[in-house]
């Protein structure tokens, strides 16, 4: 989005609150598509509040986290994309009369100017045509993307002193839709799907409806309010906490404790989902509602999360399979990434695909 489009490969670089995703990705052209393999993966923790909140606190430690993943991965590739999200990430979807393009990026500035809560000098403004459902003469929607140039400016530091070469930079929304809809084709275009990232501290959520992405949100919580509610209720340490996230036995915590902590977090989760997924029904008076619920992200892995949204909202939920047409060849890559680790993928993936655009 905000970078240079490139047909060279590109690692997919994912800077998370709690660690660093990386995957490259071999991409040959078959029968019409591209067909998309495994080349190299690899994921490095940070420490503790290296980064809070989205924001870059400790960039040196950052940075050499970069290194470490690529080097540990034996990524040579240095050319990367990166995504970011958040409070300083706004996407809006626009309706605008058909017009050319010049008129449209004309329009477009006008848009971002009344839309955006920041003054527009101070961002960096991208937008992308969504498909067009009826006739051309009703009008093109738009989904209108602003950054705060302070963030885009942050991030390309910091990959500077990784030593690597920024290619571009994405919005973490969009690089999941990317992922979603190389790998799960038939649902995207049969079925209106929602996808849940529940990241550390941001959980991102794409609805695309009948193939067109419709509804991209980020929501200021995830897997952090969890472990924080586990150490203040349960009385245990960050790291206990932590453990006890994951589904490690404790010594000195009753299993009853754990899962009353993680029922009450789950439900406040999803009833902040809830409010998404009813602004996108109410929005056009849709009448299409959501038929297939797909999570991501660390949380994803906690066990009981996928019933309780199944059992909220009456529709399948699985995990978010990132390598669901992605080739992974287990006899050359550790399995652990697949069998364990496949939901942390999710924006990684995508971003690495986007080296195909020209």
């Amino acid at each position: 989005m905000f970078g240079i489009k490139s047909s060279k490969p590109v690692v997919g670089l994912d800077i998370g609150s709690h660690g660093i995703k990386a995957v490259e990705l071999n991409i040959r052209h078959k029968a019409g598509r591209d067909a998309y393999s495994v080349a190299r993966i690899g994921y490095q923790p940070l420490p503790h509040e290296a980064i809070v909140e989205g924001q870059i606190i400790d960039a040196p430690a950052v940075a050499e986290a970069i290194r470490s993943v690529c080097d540990k991965a034996k990524i040579s590739n240095k050319d990367v994309a990166v995504s970011i999200s958040g409070n300083s990430v706004i996407i809006k979807k626009i309706s605008l009369p058909a017009m050319g393009s010049d008129e449209l990026a004309e329009s477009i500035i006008w848009e971002a100017k009344h839309n955006i809560p920041y003054p527009y000098e101070e961002t960096n403004v991208d937008y992308v045509v969504l498909k067009s459902h009826g006739e051309a003469s009703a009008g093109t929607e738009i989904l209108l993307v602003a950054v705060k140039k302070e963030k885009v400016a942050a991030f390309a530091n910091l990959i500077g002193q990784a030593r690597k070469n920024l290619v571009a930079i994405e919005v973490d929304a969009f690089a999941l839709a990317n992922a979603l809809e190389i790998n799960y084709p038939e649902e995207v275009a049969e079925q209106t799907v929602a996808l849940v990232n529940m990241g550390a501290t941001v959980t991102t959520i794409v609805i695309s409806d009948r193939g067109t992405p419709q509804l991209f949100r980020d929501l200021s919580l995830g897997g952090s309010l969890f472990i924080e509610s586990l150490r203040k209720d349960l009385n245990v340490g960050l790291e206990e906490a932590e453990a006890l996230l994951r589904g490690r036995p404790s010594k000195t915590v009753e299993a009853f404790q754990v899962d009353a902590v993680l029922s009450m977090n789950t439900r406040s989760l999803i009833d902040e989902v809830e409010k998404t997924f009813s602004f996108f029904q109410a929005e056009d008076k849709r009448e299409n509602r959501i038929e297939r619920i797909l999570l991501g992200g660390g949380l994803a892995n906690l066990r009981t999360i996928s019933a309780a949204f199944e059992q909220k909202f009456s529709v399948k939920t699985t995990l978010f399979d990132p390598f669901r047409r992605v080739h992974y060849n287990e006899k050359k890559l550790t399995s652990e990434y697949y069998q364990e680790m496949a939901p942390f993928f999710g924006v990684a993936t995508g971003l690495a695909t986007r080296q195909r655009e020209k």
